[in-house]
Protein backbone atom coordinates (compact mmCIF):
# COMPACT_ATOMS: atom_id res chain seq x y z
CA UNK A 1 0.00 0.00 0.00
CA UNK A 2 1.49 3.34 -1.03
CA UNK A 3 1.98 6.29 1.63
CA UNK A 4 4.02 8.70 -0.44
CA UNK A 5 1.69 11.83 0.60
CA UNK A 6 1.05 10.95 3.69
CA UNK A 7 4.79 10.27 4.26
CA UNK A 8 5.47 14.00 2.80
CA UNK A 9 2.21 15.42 5.33
CA UNK A 10 3.91 13.80 8.51
CA UNK A 11 7.44 15.73 6.86
CA UNK A 12 5.50 19.14 6.66
CA UNK A 13 3.48 18.13 10.11
CA UNK A 14 6.56 17.14 12.51
CA UNK A 15 7.98 20.20 12.49
CA UNK A 16 4.50 22.30 13.36
CA UNK A 17 2.59 19.79 15.66
CA UNK A 18 3.95 17.77 18.04
CA UNK A 19 4.64 14.02 16.66
CA UNK A 20 2.70 15.42 13.20
CA UNK A 21 -0.60 14.55 15.14
CA UNK A 22 -3.35 16.92 17.39
CA UNK A 23 -4.21 13.74 19.40
CA UNK A 24 -1.60 11.16 20.70
CA UNK A 25 -4.09 8.19 19.62
CA UNK A 26 -3.11 9.00 16.30
CA UNK A 27 0.69 8.21 16.15
CA UNK A 28 1.16 5.35 13.93
CA UNK A 29 4.29 4.30 12.98
CA UNK A 30 6.17 4.99 10.83
CA UNK A 31 4.28 7.69 10.44
CA UNK A 32 0.57 8.83 11.05
CA UNK A 33 -1.62 8.43 7.90
CA UNK A 34 -3.58 11.42 6.61
CA UNK A 35 -7.06 11.12 5.23
CA UNK A 36 -8.74 12.61 2.60
CA UNK A 37 -12.42 11.78 2.50
CA UNK A 38 -14.84 9.21 4.08
CA UNK A 39 -18.26 7.31 2.93
CA UNK A 40 -20.06 4.90 4.50
CA UNK A 41 -17.98 2.39 6.66
CA UNK A 42 -14.69 3.57 4.73
CA UNK A 43 -11.86 6.17 4.96
CA UNK A 44 -9.87 7.30 1.98
CA UNK A 45 -6.30 8.56 2.74
CA UNK A 46 -3.82 11.23 1.10
CA UNK A 47 -2.67 8.66 -1.51
CA UNK A 48 -6.60 7.20 -2.35
CA UNK A 49 -6.31 4.05 -0.63
CA UNK A 50 -9.73 3.15 0.67
CA UNK A 51 -10.04 1.27 4.61
CA UNK A 52 -12.90 -0.18 5.83
CA UNK A 53 -13.00 1.58 9.16
CA UNK A 54 -13.74 0.18 12.38
CA UNK A 55 -12.88 2.69 14.44
CA UNK A 56 -14.97 5.26 13.42
CA UNK A 57 -14.17 8.30 15.61
CA UNK A 58 -13.79 6.10 18.57
CA UNK A 59 -17.43 5.18 18.18
CA UNK A 60 -18.61 8.39 17.20
CA UNK A 61 -19.40 7.41 13.43
CA UNK A 62 -23.05 5.40 14.20
CA UNK A 63 -24.85 5.99 10.88
CA UNK A 64 -22.18 5.70 8.55
CA UNK A 65 -19.69 8.60 7.49
CA UNK A 66 -21.95 11.38 5.81
CA UNK A 67 -24.90 9.87 6.53
CA UNK A 68 -27.18 11.60 3.98
CA UNK A 69 -29.95 12.73 6.39
CA UNK A 70 -26.99 14.07 8.63
CA UNK A 71 -25.48 16.30 5.80
CA UNK A 72 -28.20 17.84 4.73
CA UNK A 73 -29.44 18.75 8.16
CA UNK A 74 -25.68 20.55 8.48
CA UNK A 75 -26.15 22.37 4.99
CA UNK A 76 -29.12 23.57 5.75
CA UNK A 77 -27.87 25.50 9.01
CA UNK A 78 -25.06 26.29 6.84
CA UNK A 79 -26.53 28.43 4.44
CA UNK A 80 -28.08 30.09 7.26
CA UNK A 81 -25.38 31.57 8.21
CA UNK A 82 -25.78 30.43 11.74
CA UNK A 83 -22.85 29.07 13.78
CA UNK A 84 -22.15 30.45 17.64
CA UNK A 85 -22.65 32.32 20.06
CA UNK A 86 -26.32 32.66 20.31
CA UNK A 87 -29.27 30.02 21.16
CA UNK A 88 -31.15 28.86 18.39
CA UNK A 89 -34.39 27.15 18.59
CA UNK A 90 -32.02 23.97 17.05
CA UNK A 91 -30.44 24.02 20.41
CA UNK A 92 -34.00 23.60 21.99
CA UNK A 93 -34.91 20.56 20.11
CA UNK A 94 -31.95 19.22 20.77
CA UNK A 95 -31.97 18.97 24.50
CA UNK A 96 -35.62 17.92 24.02
CA UNK A 97 -34.58 15.02 21.68
CA UNK A 98 -31.97 13.83 23.82
CA UNK A 99 -34.03 13.75 26.96
CA UNK A 100 -36.55 12.11 25.14
CA UNK A 101 -34.38 9.42 24.21
CA UNK A 102 -33.03 9.21 27.81
CA UNK A 103 -35.92 9.66 29.80
CA UNK A 104 -34.52 9.10 33.11
CA UNK A 105 -32.89 12.47 32.46
CA UNK A 106 -34.27 15.69 33.78
CA UNK A 107 -32.68 18.19 32.21
CA UNK A 108 -29.84 18.70 29.73
CA UNK A 109 -26.92 21.36 29.13
CA UNK A 110 -24.67 20.77 26.12
CA UNK A 111 -20.59 20.83 25.73
CA UNK A 112 -17.91 20.17 23.08
CA UNK A 113 -16.39 17.29 24.39
CA UNK A 114 -16.21 14.48 26.72
CA UNK A 115 -13.69 15.97 28.72
CA UNK A 116 -15.89 19.28 29.31
CA UNK A 117 -18.94 17.51 30.27
CA UNK A 118 -17.06 15.10 32.89
CA UNK A 119 -15.48 18.28 34.07
CA UNK A 120 -18.73 19.95 33.62
CA UNK A 121 -20.74 17.09 35.81
CA UNK A 122 -17.79 17.27 38.69
CA UNK A 123 -18.47 20.62 39.10
CA UNK A 124 -22.22 20.38 39.62
CA UNK A 125 -21.16 17.28 42.04
CA UNK A 126 -18.87 19.15 44.17
CA UNK A 127 -21.43 22.12 43.89
CA UNK A 128 -24.19 20.24 45.80
CA UNK A 129 -22.57 18.55 48.10
CA UNK A 130 -20.06 21.50 49.62
CA UNK A 131 -17.28 18.11 49.03
CA UNK A 132 -14.60 17.87 46.51
CA UNK A 133 -12.94 14.28 46.74
CA UNK A 134 -14.00 12.13 43.13
CA UNK A 135 -13.81 8.61 43.15
CA UNK A 136 -13.48 6.21 39.83
CA UNK A 137 -12.91 3.23 38.23
CA UNK A 138 -9.30 1.85 37.85
CA UNK A 139 -8.36 1.49 33.82
CA UNK A 140 -11.41 3.74 33.02
CA UNK A 141 -10.59 6.79 31.14
CA UNK A 142 -12.64 9.83 31.16
CA UNK A 143 -11.32 12.80 29.55
CA UNK A 144 -7.80 15.00 30.90
CA UNK A 145 -8.79 16.65 34.13
CA UNK A 146 -6.52 16.53 36.49
CA UNK A 147 -9.35 15.02 38.90
CA UNK A 148 -9.69 11.66 36.05
CA UNK A 149 -7.22 11.10 34.04
CA UNK A 150 -5.85 8.94 37.28
CA UNK A 151 -5.05 5.32 36.97
CA UNK A 152 -6.24 4.97 33.34
CA UNK A 153 -4.10 2.33 31.70
CA UNK A 154 -1.45 2.20 34.65
CA UNK A 155 1.22 0.66 35.61
CA UNK A 156 0.32 -2.20 37.27
CA UNK A 157 3.70 -2.53 39.16
CA UNK A 158 2.95 1.15 40.71
CA UNK A 159 -0.72 0.53 40.69
CA UNK A 160 -1.04 -1.38 44.32
CA UNK A 161 -3.47 -4.16 45.49
CA UNK A 162 -5.93 -5.06 43.62
CA UNK A 163 -8.50 -4.37 46.32
CA UNK A 164 -7.01 -0.89 47.10
CA UNK A 165 -5.75 -0.02 43.80
CA UNK A 166 -2.98 3.26 44.17
CA UNK A 167 -3.77 6.35 42.05
CA UNK A 168 -1.62 6.49 39.49
CA UNK A 169 -0.66 9.50 37.23
CA UNK A 170 -1.61 9.23 33.82
CA UNK A 171 1.43 12.12 32.80
CA UNK A 172 3.46 14.77 34.14
CA UNK A 173 0.93 17.87 32.97
CA UNK A 174 -1.43 16.75 35.88
CA UNK A 175 -1.92 18.48 38.71
CA UNK A 176 -0.30 15.60 41.13
CA UNK A 177 -2.07 17.18 44.52
CA UNK A 178 -5.92 16.97 42.63
CA UNK A 179 -5.07 13.41 41.06
CA UNK A 180 -3.53 11.60 44.47
CA UNK A 181 -6.92 12.71 46.18
CA UNK A 182 -8.67 10.46 42.88
CA UNK A 183 -10.34 7.25 45.15
CA UNK A 184 -10.05 4.28 42.58
CA UNK A 185 -12.12 1.60 42.46
CA UNK A 186 -11.76 -2.31 41.82
CA UNK A 187 -14.04 -2.73 38.97
CA UNK A 188 -16.71 -5.43 39.45
CA UNK A 189 -15.33 -5.87 43.09
CA UNK A 190 -18.65 -5.20 45.09
CA UNK A 191 -16.94 -5.91 48.65
CA UNK A 192 -13.78 -3.85 47.75
CA UNK A 193 -15.74 -0.92 46.34
CA UNK A 194 -18.21 -1.03 49.52
CA UNK A 195 -14.93 -0.90 52.00
CA UNK A 196 -13.48 1.88 50.04
CA UNK A 197 -16.28 4.15 49.42
CA UNK A 198 -17.73 3.93 53.25
CA UNK A 199 -14.22 4.59 54.62
CA UNK A 200 -14.30 7.73 52.54
CA UNK A 201 -18.09 8.40 52.14
CA UNK A 202 -17.89 11.94 53.93
CA UNK A 203 -15.68 13.31 51.21
CA UNK A 204 -16.64 12.24 48.25
CA UNK A 205 -18.14 14.52 45.98
CA UNK A 206 -19.25 11.94 43.09
CA UNK A 207 -18.35 8.39 42.23
CA UNK A 208 -18.17 8.21 38.14
CA UNK A 209 -18.09 4.52 36.16
CA UNK A 210 -17.99 3.97 33.05
CA UNK A 211 -21.11 1.52 33.17
CA UNK A 212 -19.45 -0.49 29.90
CA UNK A 213 -15.28 -0.17 30.07
CA UNK A 214 -14.79 0.86 26.85
CA UNK A 215 -11.38 2.60 26.97
CA UNK A 216 -10.07 -1.03 27.81
CA UNK A 217 -12.24 -2.69 25.24
CA UNK A 218 -15.48 -3.70 26.34
CA UNK A 219 -15.64 -5.06 29.80
CA UNK A 220 -19.49 -4.70 31.29
CA UNK A 221 -20.21 -3.64 34.93
CA UNK A 222 -22.44 -6.49 36.68
CA UNK A 223 -25.83 -5.71 37.72
CA UNK A 224 -24.34 -6.63 41.44
CA UNK A 225 -22.04 -4.05 40.59
CA UNK A 226 -23.80 -1.54 39.62
CA UNK A 227 -26.83 -1.66 41.91
CA UNK A 228 -24.59 -1.44 44.73
CA UNK A 229 -22.95 1.49 43.14
CA UNK A 230 -26.43 2.96 42.93
CA UNK A 231 -27.15 2.31 47.02
CA UNK A 232 -23.89 3.73 48.20
CA UNK A 233 -24.22 6.96 46.66
CA UNK A 234 -27.69 6.95 47.86
CA UNK A 235 -27.13 6.33 51.48
CA UNK A 236 -24.24 8.74 51.61
CA UNK A 237 -25.21 11.70 49.69
CA UNK A 238 -22.94 11.05 47.04
CA UNK A 239 -23.69 11.97 43.89
CA UNK A 240 -23.58 9.02 41.21
CA UNK A 241 -22.01 10.08 37.56
CA UNK A 242 -22.40 7.97 34.81
CA UNK A 243 -20.24 8.55 31.82
CA UNK A 244 -22.32 7.30 28.68
CA UNK A 245 -20.00 8.72 26.32
CA UNK A 246 -19.42 5.53 24.44
CA UNK A 247 -21.81 3.69 26.00
CA UNK A 248 -24.83 5.84 25.15
CA UNK A 249 -27.27 4.82 22.32
CA UNK A 250 -24.97 2.06 21.66
CA UNK A 251 -25.70 -0.91 24.60
CA UNK A 252 -29.17 0.41 24.69
CA UNK A 253 -31.59 2.55 22.78
CA UNK A 254 -31.58 4.84 26.28
CA UNK A 255 -27.75 4.18 27.18
CA UNK A 256 -26.39 1.75 29.78
CA UNK A 257 -28.95 3.24 32.25
CA UNK A 258 -32.11 1.76 30.55
CA UNK A 259 -29.72 -1.35 30.01
CA UNK A 260 -28.76 -1.61 34.01
CA UNK A 261 -32.54 -0.22 35.02
CA UNK A 262 -30.27 2.16 36.92
CA UNK A 263 -30.74 6.26 37.48
CA UNK A 264 -27.94 7.80 38.19
CA UNK A 265 -27.98 11.31 39.16
CA UNK A 266 -26.11 12.53 35.94
CA UNK A 267 -24.85 11.39 33.19
CA UNK A 268 -22.81 12.76 30.24
CA UNK A 269 -23.25 11.76 26.70
CA UNK A 270 -21.29 12.45 23.69
CA UNK A 271 -19.46 10.83 20.58
CA UNK A 272 -22.78 8.87 18.80
CA UNK A 273 -25.23 11.63 19.49
CA UNK A 274 -24.34 13.64 16.67
CA UNK A 275 -22.36 10.84 14.02
CA UNK A 276 -19.23 12.86 14.17
CA UNK A 277 -20.09 16.44 14.62
CA UNK A 278 -18.61 17.72 17.85
CA UNK A 279 -20.96 18.15 20.86
CA UNK A 280 -21.29 16.39 24.59
CA UNK A 281 -24.17 16.34 27.45
CA UNK A 282 -24.49 16.22 30.38
CA UNK A 283 -27.83 15.57 31.70
CA UNK A 284 -29.54 14.40 34.79
CA UNK A 285 -31.62 15.36 37.63
CA UNK A 286 -33.13 18.95 38.21
CA UNK A 287 -31.47 19.71 41.62
CA UNK A 288 -27.88 18.85 40.21
CA UNK A 289 -28.38 20.53 36.80
CA UNK A 290 -30.21 23.85 38.10
CA UNK A 291 -26.71 24.32 40.56
CA UNK A 292 -25.37 25.58 36.96
CA UNK A 293 -28.65 27.99 36.31
CA UNK A 294 -27.61 31.70 35.36
CA UNK A 295 -26.83 33.38 38.71
CA UNK A 296 -26.55 29.72 40.47
CA UNK A 297 -23.44 28.19 42.84
CA UNK A 298 -22.08 26.62 39.87
CA UNK A 299 -20.12 28.12 36.18
CA UNK A 300 -20.97 27.01 32.99
CA UNK A 301 -20.24 29.07 30.55
CA UNK A 302 -18.39 28.55 26.73
CA UNK A 303 -18.69 30.51 22.77
CA UNK A 304 -19.12 27.34 21.34
CA UNK A 305 -21.79 25.11 23.42
CA UNK A 306 -24.88 24.20 21.42
CA UNK A 307 -23.15 25.05 17.96
CA UNK A 308 -25.45 25.45 15.38
CA UNK A 309 -23.71 22.99 13.22
CA UNK A 310 -23.68 20.30 15.69
CA UNK A 311 -27.13 20.73 17.18
CA UNK A 312 -28.53 20.21 13.52
CA UNK A 313 -26.27 17.14 12.99
CA UNK A 314 -27.50 15.95 16.53
CA UNK A 315 -31.71 16.79 15.94
CA UNK A 316 -30.97 14.50 12.52
CA UNK A 317 -28.98 11.66 13.81
CA UNK A 318 -31.39 11.01 17.10
CA UNK A 319 -34.09 11.51 14.58
CA UNK A 320 -33.13 8.40 13.57
CA UNK A 321 -32.93 6.18 16.48
CA UNK A 322 -36.88 7.04 16.95
CA UNK A 323 -38.17 3.44 16.71
CA UNK A 324 -35.37 1.64 17.89
CA UNK A 325 -33.91 0.33 14.22
CA UNK A 326 -30.64 1.71 14.51
CA UNK A 327 -29.91 0.07 17.79
CA UNK A 328 -31.70 -3.51 16.56
CA UNK A 329 -29.54 -3.20 13.14
CA UNK A 330 -26.31 -2.57 15.26
CA UNK A 331 -27.08 -5.75 17.66
CA UNK A 332 -27.69 -7.83 14.59
CA UNK A 333 -24.26 -7.42 12.99
CA UNK A 334 -22.97 -7.50 16.40
CA UNK A 335 -24.36 -11.24 16.98
CA UNK A 336 -23.61 -12.01 13.66
CA UNK A 337 -19.75 -10.72 14.32
CA UNK A 338 -19.53 -12.83 17.48
CA UNK A 339 -20.70 -16.08 16.23
CA UNK A 340 -18.27 -15.73 13.11
CA UNK A 341 -15.22 -14.96 14.99
CA UNK A 342 -15.74 -17.33 17.94
CA UNK A 343 -16.45 -20.10 14.90
CA UNK A 344 -13.19 -19.05 13.56
CA UNK A 345 -11.18 -18.89 16.31
CA UNK A 346 -11.92 -22.98 17.79
CA UNK A 347 -11.19 -23.66 14.06
CA UNK A 348 -7.58 -21.84 14.15
CA UNK A 349 -7.15 -23.15 17.49
CA UNK A 350 -6.86 -19.66 18.52
CA UNK A 351 -7.57 -18.46 22.59
CA UNK A 352 -9.38 -15.16 21.99
CA UNK A 353 -12.64 -13.84 23.21
CA UNK A 354 -14.55 -11.06 21.24
CA UNK A 355 -17.16 -9.51 23.35
CA UNK A 356 -19.77 -6.37 22.67
CA UNK A 357 -23.08 -4.98 21.73
CA UNK A 358 -24.75 -2.80 20.12
CA UNK A 359 -21.58 -2.01 17.78
CA UNK A 360 -19.07 -1.51 20.38
CA UNK A 361 -16.85 -4.36 20.83
CA UNK A 362 -13.25 -5.60 21.41
CA UNK A 363 -11.26 -8.49 21.61
CA UNK A 364 -8.84 -10.09 23.99
CA UNK A 365 -5.85 -12.57 23.18
CA UNK A 366 -6.22 -14.47 26.85
CA UNK A 367 -7.37 -17.08 28.35
CA UNK A 368 -8.50 -14.71 31.79
CA UNK A 369 -12.02 -13.97 32.61
CA UNK A 370 -11.88 -10.67 31.25
CA UNK A 371 -14.21 -8.11 34.29
CA UNK A 372 -11.68 -5.75 34.92
CA UNK A 373 -8.06 -3.91 34.01
CA UNK A 374 -5.83 -6.24 35.52
CA UNK A 375 -7.34 -9.24 33.88
CA UNK A 376 -7.92 -7.19 30.60
CA UNK A 377 -3.87 -6.39 30.77
CA UNK A 378 -3.13 -10.20 30.22
CA UNK A 379 -4.06 -9.80 26.53
CA UNK A 380 -1.22 -10.38 24.67
CA UNK A 381 -0.24 -7.68 22.96
CA UNK A 382 2.16 -9.65 20.34
CA UNK A 383 -0.94 -10.97 18.97
CA UNK A 384 -2.89 -8.37 19.04
CA UNK A 385 -0.05 -6.62 16.79
CA UNK A 386 0.09 -9.25 14.19
CA UNK A 387 -3.66 -9.30 14.17
CA UNK A 388 -3.49 -5.89 13.08
CA UNK A 389 -1.06 -6.33 10.61
CA UNK A 390 -3.02 -8.72 9.04
CA UNK A 391 -5.66 -6.26 9.04
CA UNK A 392 -4.04 -3.11 7.58
CA UNK A 393 -2.40 -5.54 4.99
CA UNK A 394 -5.99 -6.22 3.68
CA UNK A 395 -6.88 -2.49 3.99
CA UNK A 396 -8.54 -2.65 7.45
CA UNK A 397 -8.61 -0.05 9.89
CA UNK A 398 -8.07 -0.49 13.45
CA UNK A 399 -6.81 1.06 16.34
CA UNK A 400 -3.40 0.59 17.14
CA UNK A 401 -3.32 -0.38 21.13
CA UNK A 402 -3.95 -3.31 22.86
CA UNK A 403 -6.70 -2.22 25.02
CA UNK A 404 -8.89 0.47 22.58
CA UNK A 405 -12.32 -0.52 21.61
CA UNK A 406 -13.71 -0.95 18.12
CA UNK A 407 -16.91 -0.52 16.64
CA UNK A 408 -19.28 -0.77 13.51
CA UNK A 409 -22.02 1.51 11.57
CA UNK A 410 -25.79 0.67 10.53
CA UNK A 411 -23.88 0.88 6.97
CA UNK A 412 -21.50 -2.04 7.96
CA UNK A 413 -23.01 -5.20 6.02
CA UNK A 414 -21.79 -9.18 6.63
CA UNK A 415 -19.20 -9.08 4.11
CA UNK A 416 -17.71 -6.12 5.61
CA UNK A 417 -17.34 -8.44 8.84
CA UNK A 418 -16.47 -11.93 7.46
CA UNK A 419 -13.32 -10.00 5.95
CA UNK A 420 -12.55 -8.43 9.50
CA UNK A 421 -13.11 -12.15 10.97
CA UNK A 422 -10.46 -13.46 7.96
CA UNK A 423 -7.92 -11.20 9.92
CA UNK A 424 -7.57 -13.84 12.57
Amino acid sequence: MELLQSADLYRRAADRIPGGVHSNTRARAPHPIYFERADGAFLYDADGNRYLDFVLGNGAIILGHGHPKVQAAVQAVLSQGLTTGSETRLGVEAAERLLQQVPTAEMVRFANSGTEAVMHALELARSATGRTRVAKAEGAYHGWDSAMYVSAWPDLAKAGSADAPAPVLTHQGADAEISRRTLVLPFNDVAATRRLIEEHAQELAAVVVEPVMMDIGYIEATREYIDELRALTSRYGIVFIFDELLTGFRVAPGGAQEYYGVTPDLSTFGKAIANGYPVAAVAGRREFMEQARPGGPCAWVGTFNAHAVSMAAMCATLQTFEGGGVWRTLQERMSYLEERFAQRAAERGVQVTLRGRGGNFHWYFTDADVRDYRSAATSSAERYRKFAENAAARGIWLAAGTLSHHSLTIQHEEDHLDAFVGCL
